[in-house]
C-alpha cells in the first residue's frame, strides 16, 4: 500500500477583481509587461546577480498586475475599455 504524500498547507489569499470588484481566493492574474525597444540594450543576465521582483521595477520598465475573477471577466473588461 503506497504512502500518503504530505501536503504543505498553503496560505489562502484573496484578491479583488479589477473589473467587477468581487473577492476571489484563486484569481486570474494578468501582467502587462512593457516592451523593450529593439535598439535598447537589455540588461545582461548574471547568475549570481541581484534579482528584482517584477512589481518593484521603476520607470518605464514597471509591470502592471491586474487580478480578475476569471478569463470571462477579463475579456469583458478589455471589451469595455477598448470599445468606442
Amino acid at each position: 500500500m503506497p504512502r500518503v504524500q504530505k501536503r504543505i498547507p498553503r496560505k489562502t489569499f484573496k484578491r479583488k477583481c479589477h473589473h467587477c470588484g468581487k473577492m476571489k481566493t484563486n484569481p486570474y492574474v494578468y501582467h502587462i509587461v512593457p516592451s523593450v525597444s529593439s535598439y535598447a540594450q537589455p540588461p545582461m543576465y548574471q547568475k549570481g546577480g541581484k534579482k528584482v521582483d517584477r512589481e518593484d521595477l521603476k520607470g518605464n520598465m514597471k509591470i502592471t498586475v491586474r487580478n480578475f475573477c476569471d478569463s470571462e471577466c477579463k475579456t469583458k473588461y478589455a471589451n469595455k475599455r477598448w470599445s468606442f
